[in-house]
């Protein structure tokens, strides 16, 4: 069991190298500062379902890409779109037009700068208590199952941070920390 959990966590953390995910809370009440993103030609953008109304996420006239999720209902369900032309692209749902965003999407040329973002997580795999730590301090930190469905948010204003894990199923995670304008995705396994 073990060995299938890790193998499956360095896949799934292998396949991140090629594109970044962006996920999206979808919901009545999000704020453009969770909806209007911009992020690099061939990554892909997830909106998480996190409440139990139908929504749609529908692109609108003009923008440099054309998608539509259809009516989806249910929390915890989600709608995926990798973005593979430049350009800004707003988007809606079709129930809620106040649930709006946009995503710009660029091409960087050359080799990308890899940024040191000093973000740690110990131990892994973790039985219980994980540690996150950052040379900054940590704003937020989201938990996400493999599904890549929202387990657990929380904010913080300190530069580590203890997330009692005990309680969750054993299983890979992916941790999101934020640290002012630096976001860093970590694959943790709970045993």
């Amino acid at each position: 069991m073990k060995k299938t959990l890790l193998l499956s966590a360095l896949l799934f953390a292998g396949g991140l190298t090629a594109q970044t995910t962006h996920m999206v809370n979808w919901f009545i009440g999000v704020t453009s500062s969770e909806t209007v993103i911009t992020i690099e030609n061939g990554d892909t953008v997830k909106w998480m379902w996190d409440d139990t109304l139908p929504h749609t996420v529908t692109s609108q006239a003009g923008g440099a890409e054309t998608f539509d999720s259809g009516t989806i209902t249910g929390s915890g369900e989600s709608y995926s779109h990798t973005f593979t032309v430049d350009g800004t692209t707003a988007y809606a749902c079709n129930f809620h037009p106040s649930m709006q965003g946009s995503i710009t999407v660029t091409t960087t040329g050359g080799i990308k700068d890899v940024k040191t973002t000093g973000f740690k997580a110990y131990p892994n795999p973790v039985t219980d208590m994980l540690t996150v730590t950052s040379d900054t301090f940590i704003s937020s930190i989201e938990i996400f199952d493999i599904n890549g469905k929202l387990v657990y948010k929380a904010t913080a204003a300190t530069p580590n941070v203890n997330i009692y894990m005990q309680n969750f199923t054993p299983g890979t995670y992916i941790i999101k920390a934020h640290a002012g304008d630096a976001i860093e995705n970590i694959t943790v396994i709970k045993q």
